[in-house]
């Protein structure tokens, strides 16, 4: 097989990628937002994420990797509509959150290790806050302040708010938590890409976020597909590879494999066993 060294490059987060178009077969906590009754959020909010420390668990987990994002760009993502600013972790909040200078009407105030977080439950909070007329909303993990309110408190004290969905708040502090996250991410970007058409024959399939799948591509079992990888349609991704970063042609057929920062051909098949790095073929 003739093989030439190439410098492949893929566009950094070439998917901004949310579930917004993924319909969970699980019901909402609210009717669905009629998406047009939403502008005001971003208009109206500044989505604060702070950099949470759990040290004693893993160091700097916010910059800890799910499916190929950092905890924090995943919390990131859900306010990702809004203005957004990210902050130590501090002993007194709400003098942190005063000091901040802004324009908005809301602080959204998020924890970087509650990754399940996602734009459609981010809405939902701020529509349930604007449509019960509160100053203020704890939730498990974060909390929504109207401004001119939260200039005039030293501390908050409010139970939590139980209606939202609890492990989409809750705080990865454990290995516990921290498996059902990662196998609730991994289930909702199989579900993705299934919804978008993407043949997925068995469970044991892992899909990094950024990963763009085509539809009509059929893919196996014992598949590992991650970075910023692209796979195009009708190609068929047979058992045991490995997918780094590459661009995988239209109809190619690519079987027990390693490949990193590769481009395959339109209509190529790669065999078992072939290690393809920074090549194309």
């Amino acid at each position: 097989m003739e093989t030439q060294e190439i410098d492949i490059e893929i566009a950094k987060n070439q998917i901004s990628f949310d579930f917004d178009s993924l319909i969970e077969e699980e019901s909402s906590t609210l009717t669905v937002l009629n998406e047009k009754n939403l502008d005001w959020i971003a208009q109206e909010v500044l989505f604060v994420v702070i950099k949470a420390k759990h040290d004693d668990f893993i160091k700097n987990i916010y910059d800890f990797s799910l499916c190929g994002k950092s905890m924090l760009e995943w919390v990131k993502m859900a306010g990702n509509h809004c203005q957004t600013l990210v902050i130590e972790e501090s002993e007194n909040l709400i003098e942190k959150l005063k000091s901040i200078q802004t324009d908005k009407k809301i602080i959204a105030v998020f924890y970087s290790d509650t990754p399940l977080i996602d734009k459609r439950l981010f809405n939902e909070i701020l529509h349930y806050f604007s449509i019960k007329g509160y100053n203020a909303l704890n939730l498990i993990r974060g909390s929504i302040f109207k401004v001119d309110y939260l200039k005039t408190i030293s501390e908050f004290v409010q139970a939590p708010c139980s209606k939202f969905n609890v492990l989409q708040l809750e705080a990865v502090c454990d290995g516990k938590m921290l498996s059902s996250v990662l196998k609730e991410l991994k289930r909702k970007i199989l579900a993705y890409h299934s919804k978008n058409g993407v043949v997925l024959l068995e469970d044991d399939i892992t899909i990094d976020a950024d990963v763009e799948i085509d539809s009509g591509v059929v893919i196996y079992g014992n598949n590992s597909i991650e970075g910023q990888s692209v796979i195009s349609s009708g190609a068929i991704i047979k058992r045991g590879n490995v997918i780094k970063d590459s661009i995988i042609g239209k109809n190619a057929i690519i079987e027990g494999s390693y490949i990193e920062q590769s481009k395959i051909s339109d209509g190529k098949i790669v065999a078992p066993f072939e290690k393809i790095v920074n090549k194309s073929i």
